[in-house]
């Protein structure tokens, strides 16, 4: 069967939350045409327990699968697999500690069928009820095929939270570009949107924000692992740095300029060699006067003239893109 969406939730020591996240999506509003597929990434507790007990239990449209890894791959090894079992013209990745609202499949879809075979279909999240009642303070058409303003929006990390979930992108248009995710690391939708951005060319905009971000205090997000912190900040500023295309390279630089700044303010590197590494790896992808200034933000010490250096630095990086 051909599903229009699949939904992909990896389950790793959820025990807490995996019902609730279950309840949202069967409660959708629209359910034909949906599958959900659960990957047990090898938690300690009975997340997976509870998700079987509830599936066998479900009487509706969505059709469910409960996939097994048999070892702990992280969130990019569980929603490639989800990927690799997916049946759905397009991919839809919820977390399995939040929750999408009942109307996310109805708007989103809603969205393909005015505008057609989209390429990304980009939802807004919220974290609170108070958020939940105002839109998306993000001005952007319900429909664009400006390429430049959907890279812009992307590589500036908009859309309220830098994620892979809350967005319905095309399987096809996935496995066209190979936009798996990277294993290993964490932050892995920081570097899957960047390569996302090389690639999208017709996006639709949801402002009505769908997905519910849950603070959950076991999350890797908030108990911070400063070895696997040195280890995915190295990796993203090597693979962005050797990954800089010509359209619209500026705002490429500007967002490794970024994420070099905030691995060094939070001693995100080994030793010293380490560091001198990072800042090299994406000072040879510059023109002199660039690596110029990068060197001299990098080495100065008054605050004051470290910003206006910073500013101009980000002011030639965008005039690349004019």
């Amino acid at each position: 069967m051909k599903y229009k969406v699949s939904i992909i939730i990896p389950a790793y020591n959820v025990a807490q939350y995996i019902e609730r996240c279950l309840d949202s999506v069967v409660n959708q509003t629209v359910t034909e045409g949906i599958e959900c597929i659960i990957i047990d990434d090898c938690g300690p507790d009975n997340s997976l327990e509870l998700a079987e007990q509830y599936v066998q239990r479900y009487q509706g449209n969505i059709k469910f699968h409960i996939l097994r890894h048999e070892r702990n791959k992280g969130l990019s090894g569980a929603r490639n697999t989800g990927i690799a079992h997916a049946a759905g013209r397009y991919l839809y990745f919820l977390d399995s500690d939040d929750e999408i609202t009942p109307n996310c499949m109805e708007l989103m879809l809603g969205l393909i069928e005015k505008y057609g075979e989209v390429d990304l279909v980009q939802g807004s999240f919220f974290e609170n009820q108070e958020e939940f009642r105002t839109p998306s303070p993000y001005e952007f058409p319900e429909h664009t095929c400006d390429r430049k303003r959907i890279k812009a929006f992307l590589l500036q990390f908009k859309g309220d939270i830098v994620g892979a979930q809350s967005r319905l992108i095309r399987r096809d248009f996935l496995y066209e570009h190979n936009l798996m995710f990277k294993e290993g690391i964490i932050h892995e939708d920081n570097h899957w949107t960047f390569f996302l951005s090389k690639h999208v060319k017709d996006m639709v905009f949801c402002p009505v924000r769908t997905y519910f971000h849950r603070y959950n205090p076991t999350s890797i997000t908030v108990h911070k692992n400063i070895n696997k912190e040195t280890h995915a900040f190295s990796i993203m500023i090597k693979d962005f740095s050797a990954n800089i295309d010509d359209f619209m390279a500026g705002y490429q630089k500007e967002l490794i300029l970024n994420t070099l700044i905030f691995a060094l303010n939070n001693h995100y590197y080994a030793d010293d060699n380490h560091r001198k590494l990072l800042i090299d790896t994406f000072s040879k992808q510059n023109t002199f006067i660039e690596k110029f200034l990068l060197r001299s933000y990098i080495s100065i010490n008054n605050n004051w003239l470290k910003t206006k250096v910073l500013h101009l630095l980000i002011r030639i990086y965008k005039l690349k893109d004019l």
